[in-house]
């Protein structure tokens, strides 16, 4: 079965797709409850509010009518202050005293709405008894529910009837003349007053339901659109070319980071001008005939261009262009795509030419790879989600047969995308890796564990002959790795027989770790094992009924060669095969900085109270941090492992000093530093940026971003405690330094 062993890392990747999409709906239902209950709290706290004058204007009428009904009364020839006085003064007094104090105390909570309920119909039963029981003060109690539907809560209208209903029956026996204006009540009356407040609460409840229901309508929608602008957003900067949005002004509106490396000025300086200021003269006229010409109906143009740099220098640029229209058809703005083409205009050997126009083929077809995988999701989506809804609605068995034939050809073709454009980033350069000392039992015991459910379900033992310890370190890219592993496991579990073995080891080989995974399978003759890393050669399993690109496991060689390892493979026909990962130990980091800590906090103290905030994804390198600064008693660090996490916790707690990774599951970190700095509440809060990215180019961008600081890993000890202890919580002024 090992024949076809290639093919079956799609479906893992696939899955890893699958559960990427589970992950972005998770966190967009997460949103969308975090500001539906950001809704209701708002609106508790707004009626807490409108209570707290009602009541207080309540308790002022009460006072008022008695002094006007009955001020005092008279015993002869001397008076006194009626009973009725005392009443709407003290008693008054105390039904608003202790709810107006819990609306201070407690705004919003679910006991202050239950208090100000039962306040509120203890008022309306005092403004029955000072009336003496007239008909129209009754109508206070069914305004009063009405007010309290204004929570949108219909529990609060249960307190408040049995308030009522209480009332109305003991002073109907006792003292119905309070209640009713008459000296003698039947007790049937007091159950038709409550069978009409029961009667008014039934439609409250219902229309309570329904203004909740809209409020999480409006979150969710709320939610989508924020996820939404946010991968566009994304899709827009992380372009690997120039991208703009020009006003048909042509004002520039909006660029990329790519395009201001391209002209070198800064997104702030190009805002501030418009196209025909960095283009060549003699190129204007022709410009703006070609923009005319989408205003005119053309749907897009691709031209070559010469826009001059901040230095002077021309720079040739290929734009293809469109005529971006709002919802009613009328032009908008121009979105522009911009290629650096000026070596292929100042070359002028063949050689060079033709290495040039490869390159810009490989880069072209990379681009294509990259728009194509975007442009086939929007339908993809639409096929599997409406795939999936007509499976949950009862379909036939033969019509449930056909649909099951959909979704799987659906997700056959998603994992094609995803595995092309993970080889065309590879191939043209811009695979983001982030090599860092990484826990390999850590990664381990994470894609055991993943690994386990697939396993039992096909009856195969998965063991273990391994027993790292904490203490061994690779140098890789972690989330990369644990891709890599969880393939190969994948396609060992998939292709073996049911009741077979796999078994995963180690050997250590001078500098090297070697990570083995050996199955009972059929194996892979010895012919073709030469195809076996050659992308979409499935080695005849196409015709075997299991599903897969041919990409898998070209795509895991690629991965370890771009952390600087290798992935090799010894197999033979009917005999399993063994395949193997192997990549450069390393030091722990703890390991190597023990015996510094002692010596550099010797040195270095810091004195001050502090709250610190580190945002960093790889656990080993959080418990670094963490035994750096455990005997640093005036130290709070806090740890976030995701950057949208990160971003609220520094909202939250306001920390004195953030450290960032760069790269992290859900935010790249520069978005993070830049949300940081747009923030009023976290502007001012100094960013120390700790990455393996040690480049000249990237320590600069980031300074320039507004990071403080910026501490390349392996950490020097004593440099990063120098750093926090000199970094303060106050506007960028402060010491900005990059130390390698």
């Amino acid at each position: 079965m090992l024949v076809s062993r290639s093919g079956q890392d799609g479906k893992e990747d696939g899955m890893s797709e699958i559960a990427l999409h589970s992950v972005e709906g998770k966190a967009c239902a997460e949103r969308a409850e975090k500001l539906f209950q950001q809704s209701l709290a708002e609106n508790y706290r707004n009626t807490d509010q409108l209570f707290e004058k009602v009541l207080l204007l309540q308790w002022l009428a009460c006072i008022v009518l008695a002094l006007l009904m009955s001020a005092q009364t008279w015993i002869g020839e001397s008076s006194q202050i009626t009973i009725h006085v005392w009443a709407a003064l003290l008693l008054g007094g105390a039904i608003t005293i202790s709810p107006v104090w819990m609306i201070r105390v407690w705004p919003g909570a679910r006991s202050t709405r239950y208090v100000v309920s039962i306040a509120q119909m203890l008022m309306s039963a005092l403004l029955i008894g000072l009336t003496g029981g007239r008909i129209e003060t009754h109508f206070h109690v069914f305004g009063s529910l009405v007010i309290l539907s204004f929570y949108r809560d219909w529990r609060v209208l249960i307190p408040a009837t049995i308030v009522v209903g209480l009332d109305h029956f003991l002073r109907g026996i006792y003292w119905p003349y309070t209640v009713y204006g008459v000296l003698n009540a039947s007790p049937w009356r007091s159950f038709e007053h409550a069978g009409w407040v029961v009667f008014e609460n039934v439609f409250l409840a219902i229309a309570c339901l329904r203004s909740v229901q809209e409020i999480r309508a409006v979150a969710k929608r709320t939610a989508a659109l924020e996820a939404s602008e946010r991968a566009s957003r994304l899709i827009f900067e992380q372009a690997p070319i120039g991208m703009i949005a020009l006003g048909l002004d042509e004002k520039f509106l909006r660029v990329n980071e790519r395009f201001c490396q391209m002209v070198g000025y800064s997104e702030e300086e190009l805002l501030q001008l418009k196209a025909e200021h960095i283009t060549a003269p003699e190129d204007i006229e022709p410009a703006r005939k070609l923009a005319q010409g989408l205003i005119d109906g053309a749907a897009r143009f691709t031209s070559d261009k010469r826009y001059v740099r901040k230095n002077g220098q021309p720079l040739w640029v290929s734009r293809t262009a469109c005529l971006m229209r709002d919802s009613e058809g009328n032009p908008n703005h121009f979105l522009l795509m911009v290629e650096d083409i000026s070596e292929r205009k100042r070359s002028e050997a063949e050689l060079r030419d033709a290495k040039e126009d490869a390159d810009r083929a490989n880069h072209a077809k990379s681009e294509f790879l990259s728009r194509m995988s975007h442009e086939l999701r929007t339908p993809l989506n639409a096929v599997l989600g409406f795939g999936q809804l007509l499976e949950r609605q009862n379909p036939t068995d033969t019509q449930r047969t056909r649909i099951r034939y959909i979704i799987s050809a659906g997700r056959h073709l998603l994992n094609l995308i995803n595995e092309v454009l993970d080889i065309s980033r590879i191939e043209a350069g811009n695979l983001q890796l982030s090599l860092e000392p990484v826990a390999v039992a850590e990664v381990l015991h994470e894609a055991l564990d993943l690994m386990r459910p697939m396993a039992s379900e096909r009856d195969i033992e998965l063991s273990v002959s391994t027993q790292l310890d904490s203490s061994c370190y690779v140098s890789a890219d972690r989330q990369r790795l644990k891709q890599v592993l969880l393939n190969l496991m994948t396609n060992a579990v998939k292709y073996t027989p049911r009741a077979g073995k796999v078994n995963l080891s180690d050997e250590f080989n001078g500098g090297q770790i070697r990570l083995i995974i050996t199955d009972t399978g059929a194996g892979i003759p010895v012919e073709k094992l030469s195809r076996l890393f050659t992308p979409f050669d499935r080695l005849g399993a196409e015709h075997s009924g299991v599903e897969g690109t041919g990409l898998g496991l070209a795509l895991c060689q690629r991965l370890a060669h771009a952390m600087g390892g290798t992935l090799g493979v010894k197999s033979s026909a009917g005999n399993g095969s063994t395949f193997w990962v192997e990549l450069p130990l390393t030091e722990s980091p703890l390991d190597r900085l023990a015996g510094q800590i002692r010596e550099a906090q010797e040195r270095q103290h810091i004195v001050e109270e502090r709250k610190i905030l580190y945002i960093e994804d790889n656990l080993s390198n959080l418990t670094l941090i963490e035994q750096l600064l455990i005997d640093e008693p005036a130290v709070h660090l806090i740890t976030a492992m995701q950057g949208q996490l990160g971003l609220d916790l520094a909202r939250q707690h306001l920390p004195d000093l953030i450290l960032l990774d760069l790269h992290l599951p859900d935010l790249p970190g520069w978005e993070v530093l830049a949300r940081l700095q747009k923030d009023k509440l976290t502007a001012g809060i100094p960013v120390v940026v700790i990455s393996a990215d040690a480049t000249a180019r990237q320590i600069e961008r980031l300074l320039t971003a507004g990071a403080r600081s910026y501490l390349t890993k392996p950490i020097d000890m004593s440099e990063f405690l120098r750093v926090v202890a000199q970094t303060k919580a106050s506007p960028n002024t402060g010491e900005v330094c990059a130390a390698a």
